[in-house]
């Protein structure tokens, strides 16, 4: 019945006027749809970046209120002020250039367009005014580039002449923004308020010429499927159509068949299938009977469930072929006397939809065992030439002592962890004790490589880390159990070895950047309190920088930005080079990953959005040494860190209730213990603080760590004073 009236409908309408008429409904589908939409969607985009831009806007009256509120405390404890400076002229520009472009927009800004230009018209009077009065006392503050303070013999540290009109600035600054700024953010909000009304019309608008559209959509897609109705027959051509399919999968190379709803294959299949799968019984064949004993049970298990997600109809389509399990699945066929040929194929999966509805799947295979052979001949060779080209490159950018060094305490370090494989060990508690000391030194390594940047070291004593993690999680250990970790020693041993020829032969061509040259011998020693002390001192072997590189790749690779502050390096003694090496690299790692934020995050919360990892080293008045990491990060969570420990079995609930703050931060120096609930290759091990405790044990001294909420988080390491070779022989 529907189709005898589409037929009779389109015998009634010539070809020319279906034609005018199909023309008719197009242009007014333009007129009345495309250019309004246009229009309307324009102005949609417009409001709805001004009311980004407002909302942008409203946050630095907050800004130049705590900015001033922070410059006032830090001048009343004496601090350091002009972090809160930099704020406070930053937000006062960025306000400068709003109200600018306000009073006079830009052509083809978000404000050209007549609605956000009379809204921004109407609103600028109050706003000049309540900002000009604010801009007018914080002009002697932003002006302020003097030294507050006065060092008094009798009195520390007081306000000078400067500081006290300083005072007097920021008393009547704040008194002044207690009324001006809340005014400001009103009238903000009232411009917000205007352009999301105005965004509301223009939305409820667009509506109703979306309906219009769909009105003449409707038109259309009428006139097409009684045209389409009109025209089906010709079954001759389709009869040619057959024969040219059959002619298609007869010779076609790739593997074509269809799939219906049970998994079924179908009766037509290409010729190519029965060569590709060494069989002739591939039609009515169920498709799982196709892949069994040629891929693997999960495989397997996976396709089936995959093939069977394509028949839903809420499935996309596009989305899900990503996840497609069969693409160069490796296969084994049999070729008889038990022998099997191994290939790889690609699978790939199309609905067929007949009246909008799934009928079949198309599967087309195609044998790419060439082009994957290839590939991963291909791959192989890159990395190999990628990692000496790193290699080389990471080489020929670090300085040669600082190299030198490395090189000699890797092979220290390797020595140990050979020692330690091989010494014997029957009970649980050695075996435990044997883990612990290869993490350590596995963890030494591969922070200094990651300092320097020699990748390809990091990424194998990473490796060998994951090995030994996989270690630690066995309930039971057996002297058996460390025998995989031999080849990846001998991995990295080698690689190590060959860096070390690399570094002799471009020692020979004069390619190492040379180490600076010594400084003169020092002529007296600073003060054992004052490493700033006037006199020759020694370099700090390229420490500073080295630990500058990590901290820039660290936070890199964790979306954060950082910096780090060395100061007294230099006065570092030969006896404690290499274990203020090794914590530092640690505990700026430390810092990064756990400590400082992200940039969004430390915004925020009125922070600068680089942090800060500030590291001094200084003597003390006992002849010994101070070591200390602090950065300005979120600090420590006792209640996370008590969490975790009860999560891992660290303590028990009833231990968890009577720790104090002492005890839970010392459960950071536990073996394996860690807050990240992923490892990564910089941490998330629980050996970083670990070693550190050890190395400091190692030597008789003591580790403290000092933490506030939100604002920073301080390691300290006392150290004694070293011991001389004159002392070993005494004691000997």
């Amino acid at each position: 019945m529907k189709l005898s009236l589409s037929r009779s409908f389109a015998a009634k309408l010539s070809a020319d006027r279906l034609v005018v008429l199909v023309i008719f409904l197009g242009l007014g589908f333009v007129a009345t749809v495309l250019v309004p939409g246009l229009r309307l969607s324009s102005q949609l985009v417009n409001t709805s970046a001004a009311l980004k831009w407002v909302a942008d806007q409203q946050r630095y009256p907050t800004i130049i209120r705590a900015s001033l509120e922070t410059m006032r405390d830090r001048l009343t404890n004496r601090g350091y002020l002009q972090e809160s400076v930099d704020q406070l002229t930053d937000a006062t520009k960025k306000l400068d250039e709003a109200l600018g472009t306000m009073t006079a927009p830009r052509p083809g800004s978000w404000l050209s367009f007549a609605g956000a230009e009379s809204i921004a018209g109407r609103r600028a009077g109050p706003l000049h005014d309540a900002w000009n009065r604010e801009r007018e006392v914080l002009g002697p503050v932003l002006s302020f580039s003097s030294v507050p303070y006065a060092d008094s013999e009798s009195a520390g540290t007081v306000l000078n002449t400067s500081g006290h009109q300083l005072d007097h600035d920021l008393t009547s600054a704040i008194r002044v923004s207690r009324h001006a700024l809340p005014e400001l953010e009103t009238e903000l909000g009232n411009v917000g308020a205007e352009l999301q009304a105005a965004n509301t019309r223009a939305a409820r608008q667009l509506q109703w010429v979306m309906l219009m559209g769909l009105l003449i959509a409707a038109g259309l897609v009428l006139l097409v499927i009684l045209l389409l109705n009109a025209r089906r027959g010709q079954e001759a051509k389709l009869r040619e159509a057959r024969q040219q399919t059959v002619d298609i999968l007869r010779t076609v190379k790739d593997g074509l068949f269809l799939l219906d709803e049970k998994l079924v294959i179908g009766t037509a299949y290409s010729g190519a299938m029965e060569s590709m799968f060494q069989r002739k019984d591939i039609a009515g064949l169920e498709f799982e009977e196709l892949l069994r004993n040629i891929v693997s049970e999960k495989t397997l298990a996976t396709a089936l469930k995959f093939v069977k997600v394509l028949w839903a109809e809420r499935t996309n389509e596009k989305l899900v072929k990503s996840i497609n399990p069969l693409g160069e699945v490796e296969v084994h066929l049999s070729t008889g006397q038990g022998k099997f040929d191994t290939r790889y194929l690609d699978f790939e999966f199309h609905r067929v939809r007949v009246d909008n509805r799934i009928t079949h799947v198309l599967v087309s295979v195609s044998d790419v065992s060439s082009r994957v052979e290839l590939s991963r001949e291909l791959q192989s060779s890159q990395r190999q030439a990628q990692a000496q080209v790193d290699t080389l490159l990471g080489i020929l950018h670090i300085d040669q002592t600082h190299l030198a060094s490395f090189l000699s305490d890797s092979n220290a370090a390797m020595k140990m962890i050979n020692a330690v494989l091989k010494e014997p060990a029957r009970e649980e508690s050695m075996f435990r004790k044997k883990l612990d000391t290869l993490f350590r030194q596995a963890h030494s390594v591969k922070g200094e490589a990651a300092a320097l940047g020699l990748s390809s070291i990091e990424s194998r004593a990473h490796s060998f880390e994951d090995d030994l993690k996989a270690l630690r999680e066995k309930p039971n250990l057996s002297g058996n159990d460390f025998l995989p970790l031999v080849i990846k020693l001998d991995d990295l041993l080698t690689h190590l070895q060959s860096v070390s020829e690399l570094v002799t032969r471009l020692s020979k061509l004069h390619v190492l950047p040379r180490a600076d040259s010594a400084p003169a011998q020092e002529e007296a020693r600073p003060a054992a309190d004052d490493p700033e002390a006037t006199g020759p001192v020694s370099s700090d072997g390229g420490l500073g920088a080295a630990l500058q590189q990590l901290a820039e790749r660290v936070a890199s690779e964790n979306d954060k930005e950082a910096r780090v502050q060395c100061r007294g390096l230099e006065f570092v003694p030969d006896e404690y080079r290499r274990l203020v090496k090794d914590i530092a690299i640690q505990a700026v790692r430390n810092a990064i990953v756990h400590g400082i934020e992200p940039a969004a995050v430390r915004l925020a919360a009125g922070k600068a959005s680089q942090g800060a990892v500030r590291l001094e080293f200084k003597g003390t008045p006992e002849g010994g040494y101070k070591l200390s990491i602090e950065d300005d990060g979120q600090g420590l969570a006792t209640d996370r860190i008590k969490e975790v420990a009860l999560q891992k079995g660290f303590v028990t609930p009833d231990q968890a209730q009577n720790l104090d703050t002492k005890q839970i931060l010392a459960l950071l120096f536990q073996p394996g213990f860690s807050t990240m609930e992923s490892a990564t290759k910089d941490a998330g091990r629980g050996v970083g603080m670990n070693l550190m405790a050890d190395l400091m044990r190692q030597v008789g001294g003591r580790v403290g760590v000092a933490t506030a909420t939100g604002r920073f988080t301080r390691v300290t390491m006392t150290l004694p004073p070293p011991r001389k070779p004159a002392d070993d022989t005494v004691a000997a």
